[in-house]
């Protein structure tokens, strides 16, 4: 439940507005975000494939993650019925763009 008068609602728009950069990295900030997006654009693309790979993750904060992700553009989701109902993630356009960004910012984080 989101307040929208609350100061700290406020303040996330007022940063928002003023530097990009700050709505970029709320895009992108959780704990798993970063590594849901390289998974999926190395192809572990489905919700059990991602949980092997991130080992100790919830597969509540999964779901979650994936859906702020979904919320964003930045992956999307497509059932394929069968038995038993397979999801699959991809990168959007978008999300594609992000890859070499999170490169460089890890590139970055080791210098």
């Amino acid at each position: 439940m989101r307040k929208e008068n609350s100061s700290n609602a406020i303040n996330k728009e007022f940063l928002h507005r003023s530097c990009k950069v700050n709505e970029a990295m709320d895009l992108i900030s959780g704990r798993w975000k970063a590594l849901i997006i390289i998974f999926i654009g190395e192809k572990t693309n489905r919700f059990s494939l991602l949980k092997a790979v991130l080992g100790n993750i919830s597969d509540q904060t999964l779901g979650r993650q994936l859906k702020e992700l979904e919320n964003a553009k930045l992956i999307t989701k497509t059932i394929i019925p069968g038995i038993p109902v397979r999801v699959d993630y991809e990168l959007t356009e978008k999300g594609k763009l992000l890859l070499p960004i999170l490169d460089a910012l890890e590139e970055w984080s080791i210098t």
